[in-house]
């Protein structure tokens, strides 16, 4: 048990356990007795105050204390309580293949020092093909599983630190087309407002007779527990391979075209508003130059704005434009930050410090760049550099009132 979490420990059984043992008496750690109630000793309203001040890994140990703890932690006000207050990241969640295909694995590491706390090699298994990584909001990681061109996905959500996890019900009794299925992509994010996780999927196919590309967006969330249609018109399209996106100020963003086009380049970005339930339309920056290869959207710094990298072909190989949207839906706001060039593979995936940029590079090894500097640290992680995907992450008591427990 860390230091914090110690103290936190012994500040709850202090206060809430114990009251005499204010008055000077030798504390006795002991489990508590059912005759021990908390609810005689403080206010309740008191007693939430308490624990909401406690971090999450104090609150899980005091859960093993007594039976009370478990009551009040899993009380469905203090729950709220704890998911409507936002805090500032303690980790960087990475997510990424390993080099042979073969396994998934999630790390934890110290928003600071980048040092890895934790690696898990994800327990579930693919049943329709990819197991491919949506997002991660409050503490809660969203997993599909799909084969991307068939109607059939399986959506997951994870709370990895306190191993619960809830299967999404299959989408029954919605099409938007009669015939030809093309492809879907899938976003996630907290509802601040509603104090819910939804998750949200974009259907793309075409009618009988008909050569024009349709769509239909529906809605699950956690609170309603199932799945709805929207009703309303999807602006942009997709492309047709696997589409990452950015949760930022309750909205999900993609990479989107205008025009139901599957080539070329992406030239918008599509949101989703998890709290309105209705789609936005931003605009690219402006002179983003010729010879653009690639485009990749990112959270800034604890997922406040936007950033955007940008990739150029040059004559000696490709160069990268990192743009900052400094002020959130503000689209004069975009910013030309940085110019990257270098002589080997480079795939920026997030920056996660001032100047700093975390990035895949040649021999499959990730790496946090100092972009002034130039200088690079070797984070000793290997994997897929197109599977890398970074977000800010804190460890939260989400799901643990309705998620199933992980079995070893």
């Amino acid at each position: 048990m860390s230091r914090p979490d110690k103290v936190g420990f012994l500040v709850a059984w202090f206060f809430l356990i114990h009251p005499k043992h204010r008055r000077g008496a030798k504390i006795e750690i002991r489990e508590m007795k059912e005759s021990d109630d908390l609810y005689v000793k403080l206010p309740q309203d008191v007693i939430f105050q308490i624990l909401f001040k406690l971090p999450t890994r104090t609150l899980l140990n005091l859960r093993c204390v007594s039976k009370s703890f478990v009551s009040l932690i899993s009380h469905p006000y203090f729950l709220r309580l704890r998911l409507s207050c936002a805090t500032a990241a303690s980790h960087h969640l990475l997510y990424y293949e390993s080099s042979d295909y073969t396994k998934i694995y999630f790390s934890f590491h110290d928003s600071q020092t980048f040092s890895l706390c934790q690696k898990l090699e994800t327990p579930f298994k693919s049943v329709n093909g990819y197991l491919r990584l949506v997002g991660s909001s409050r503490g809660v990681v969203c997993l599909f599983d799909t084969n991307y061109f068939n109607f059939v996905g399986t959506v997951i959500l994870w709370n990895p630190f306190i191993g619960k996890y809830k299967i999404l019900p299959c989408v029954q009794g919605f099409r938007c087309f009669k015939s030809s299925f093309s492809h879907m992509a899938v976003g996630f994010g907290f509802d601040q407002t509603n104090l819910d996780f939804k998750v949200v999927k974009i259907l793309y196919g075409y009618d009988d007779n008909e050569h024009e590309l349709r769509s239909e967006a529906l809605v699950y969330g956690v609170k309603t527990g199932s799945w709805r249609n929207i009703g309303q018109v999807v602006p942009c399209f997709m492309p047709k391979n696997w589409c990452s996106n950015a949760f930022v100020h309750g909205v999900v963003h993609w990479m989107a075209y205008r025009r139901p086009q599957f080539d070329g380049h992406l030239n918008c970005i599509m949101g989703f508003d998890v709290v309105e339930d209705i789609f936005t339309l931003m605009e690219l920056p402006q002179n983003l130059g010729p010879n653009c290869k690639e485009l990749r959207l990112s959270p800034l710094v604890n997922e406040k704005s936007l950033s955007l990298f940008v990739s150029h072909r040059e004559n000696m190989g490709e160069s990268w434009d990192v743009w900052l949207m400094n002020d959130y839906g503000n689209v004069d706001s975009w910013t030309l930050k940085y110019v990257i060039v270098l002589e080997q593979v480079f795939v920026p995936i997030k920056i996660v410090n001032d100047g700093e940029i975390l990035a895949a590079i040649s021999d499959e090894l990730l790496v946090l760049m100092n972009v002034e500097t130039q200088e690079v640290m070797d984070l000793a992680v290997c994997g897929l550099p197109l599977s890398f995907y970074a977000a800010d992450y804190d460890p939260s008591l989400a799901l643990i009132d309705i998620g199933q427990l992980l079995t070893e």
